[in-house]
């Protein structure tokens, strides 16, 4: 009895079940939102950050009426990683999303918009260029994903437009409203007026930017709507004008790449023309727009809410991380790292280098050598940093030919991942540079001026012929130049780099198909399939290769009656035989060219051809090298040829029947004659073979 009376004593009545606290209002609650994006845009280029020169009397008024942060850190120096950062609060390594071109955000990530949409905002957004395009996954929560641009984006006046006619529509309820403004990319190309009043292209485009956006705040004023809208101004990365020998942004990680604009205004609930100068990052967009509405910040992110801020209470110092994997995705050099602290700025690369934030903003001076303690004490910073982070696998999504074609046009490189490639001991991207430079000029002549991308690329593939993007463009060149076995052989080499590049595999069947070699076409035609089932491009293009080699075999039968009706014509002898070789039925080229020449014994143009075949045949059982050599040797005693073409293939006769010595001799004086000759191309194609025969190669047609 006692027993159970203590124990009933001790028995405890059922705790209620846990409430979530209640969050405080926000200093911004139930208001509008208006987030501008300000792509490629430096802080250093705006008025409210000190340039004197600025024409943006729009966003330094925004400035004066808010918040003004002096130091903001952009994790990556490349649009699509940026916004991602922005939209979820969570780093690259956590979203994955790396590069601007195959990937996409997953789905485990809930993002701002999403947010809005669940609190009962109408949501919108208004995209300026194709690489933020819906299947890069950041529509997720709006309701409107406005991405309507003719080409490949569109000004800054055309985005003000769409987002003012859908806030002009009739509702009830707060907005959310993302402008993506992407004018101060280049190519740099104000309006004339804008250029002649900035005196410079680059800030003639932030100019109009400037404008467009000042067209934005002045409908929200006519509305009576900018008490009660926060608008936070953001850019997404910088631009390197010049500093460190680059003139653009997604290769390096310096601060004139990373630094961008950060502002914040509501007036009448936050500060108003106040600076702050913690070092913050794009990452901590997100939860402090979540924290300004008094919302819940999800688990994911990693950002901090910047709200303390505001309320002028002190925020513990936090370093800002920086990567790039635009070196490695698009050219196989290294990756980059950075690790930005009040006094220091640290680049992890395979040359690390160290600056003196407080003395050397431009980063001119590297410190790493003179102060290795530091540098140990940063790189172990930003290794805890990385441990401590979770990492996801983004979503990936094909690649097609308009999105690959609207990168390149926008200077981005628009190359496969690289496959299988070892990441120790890659080359420094500091150290290419004037490669890096060079390609986007490269590209962007390559189908008005192919002779000048050659020009650029040839020596870029000598300095680095491990990189895919610039062995492509050199082929694109050779292709557009009309030097199509040149373009096929470079093709070729590009692809050994990287099997997996669809479009690589599509431009090579191009080539083959100019080249008349319409069965070689339709099986680079089927890797390019096999690798995108669903590639339109690649199903136009074998549809219409079907046909071709319908036309193909047609035409060869109609060369074969004229021949069988003047068999001692040797010109339908050979134009035949090349006709079947380039059908890809080499073997009976080579009967007919025997055959012929029996008849014919002293023709150099029978002989060279016979010769050529027999001794480059991609097939083992048709190349006999003593026969090509006897053959050769006729073709170079004639008139009637031209000398280095004979002395050509002679010199592959040679290697195919492993007197390397011979062939390397010869091919030099081909190399001479063609040179003596003018023949520029023609020495190209020499020099090349020239080199595998030196390495004790014999030399393979490539179809």
């Amino acid at each position: 009895m006692m027993l159970a009376a203590l124990l009933a004593g001790c028995r405890q009545e059922p705790k209620p079940e846990r409430q979530a606290p209640v969050r405080p209002p926000g200093l911004a609650a139930g208001c509008n939102v208006l987030l501008l994006t300000l792509d490629t845009t430096r802080a250093d280029r705006l008025g409210c950050y000190g340039y004197e020169r600025a024409k943006t009397r729009e966003l330094d008024a925004l400035a004066r009426s808010g918040v003004r942060f002096e130091q903001a850190f952009a994790q990556a120096p490349i649009t699509l990683p940026s916004h991602v950062v922005l939209m979820t609060g969570t780093y690259p390594p956590e979203n994955g999303v790396r590069d601007n071109q195959r990937y996409a955000l997953g789905p485990e990530l809930p993002t701002l918009a999403e947010a809005f949409q669940t609190h009962g905002y109408r949501t919108a957004a208004f995209i300026a260029a194709r690489i933020l395009a819906s299947r890069h996954g950041l529509n997720r929560g709006f309701d409107v994903y406005d991405e309507d641009m003719e080409r490949f984006e569109r000004r800054a006046d055309a985005v003000t437009d769409a987002a003012i006619a859908w806030l002009a529509q009739p509702s009830d309820r707060p907005f959310f409203v993302w402008a993506h403004y992407y004018d101060p990319h280049w190519p740099y190309d104000p309006p004339p007026e804008y250029l002649h009043a900035a005196g410079d292209p680059y800030d003639g485009e932030i100019a109009f930017m400037d404008a467009q956006i000042g067209r934005l705040i002045a409908w929200l004023r006519l509305k009576n709507l900018l008490s009660k809208t926060l608008i936070i101004a953001v850019g997404d990365h910088g631009e390197s004008l010049g500093e460190h020998g680059y003139d653009w942004h997604a290769l390096l990680v310096y601060e004139s790449i990373l630094r961008v604009p950060l502002l914040f205004a509501l007036p009448g609930r936050l500060p108003e023309g106040v600076a702050f100068d913690d070092i913050v990052s794009l990452a901590d967009i997100a939860p402090t727009v979540l924290d300004l509405l008094g919302w819940e910040i999800p688990k994911e992110v990693s950002g901090r809410s910047l709200t303390p801020l505001f309320k002028h209470e002190p925020l513990p110092a936090r370093a800002s991380y920086g990567e790039s994997d635009f070196p490695y995705e698009n050219f196989g050099w290294a990756k980059l790292r950075s690790w930005t602290v009040p006094d220091w700025k640290y680049i992890r690369a395979p040359r690390p280098e160290l600056y003196d934030r407080r003395n050397d903003r431009g980063e001119l001076h590297d410190l790493s050598e003179t102060h290795p303690d530091v540098l140990a004490r940063l790189e172990g910073e930003l290794a805890a940093f990385e441990s401590g982070l979770t990492q996801r696998q983004s979503r990936l999504v094909a690649v097609d030919s308009a999105s690959l074609e609207a990168l390149r046009s926008l200077g981005y490189v628009g190359g496969p991942a690289p496959a299988g490639r070892d990441v120790e001991n890659l080359r420094d991207p500091k150290d290419v540079v004037d490669i890096a430079n060079i390609h986007r000029i490269a590209q962007a002549l390559v189908r008005t001026e192919p002779r000048k991308t050659i020009e650029y690329m040839e020596p870029a593939v000598r300095r680095s012929p491990e990189s895919f993007v610039l062995v492509e463009l050199l082929a694109q060149g050779y292709a557009h130049a009309g030097l199509l076995e040149l373009a096929e052989l470079t093709m070729l080499d590009a692809l050994s780099l990287q099997p997996a590049a669809v479009e690589a595999w599509l431009f090579l069947a191009e080539i083959r198909r100019n080249r008349r070699a319409i069965p070689a076409a339709m099986e680079a035609c089927q890797q390019a399939l096999e690798l995108d089932p669903h590639n339109a491009s690649a199903r136009e293009l074998a549809a219409s290769l079907e046909r071709e080699l319908s036309e193909q075999r047609q035409r060869i039968a109609e060369l074969r009656q004229r021949y069988q009706a003047e068999p001692d014509a040797a010109e339908f002898a050979l134009r035949l035989g090349l006709e079947l070789a380039a059908a890809g039925d080499t073997g009976a080229a080579i009967e007919l060219l025997r055959e012929a020449l029996k008849r014919h014994p002293d023709d150099a143009a029978l002989a060279n051809a016979l010769a050529w075949y027999l001794a480059t045949s991609p097939q083992d059982a048709l190349r006999n090298g003593a026969e090509a050599v006897r053959w050769a040797e006729v073709a170079t005693r004639s008139e009637g040829l031209a000398r280095f073409a004979a002395l050509d293939t002679l010199a592959a006769a040679q290697a195919e029947s492993g007197d390397f010595a011979s062939a390397v001799e010869t091919a030099r004086r081909a190399a001479q004659m063609a040179e003596q000759a003018g023949e520029k191309d023609v020495l190209r194609l020499l020099e090349r073979r020239l080199r595998f025969y030196e390495q004790g190669r014999p030399f393979r047609s490539p179809s």
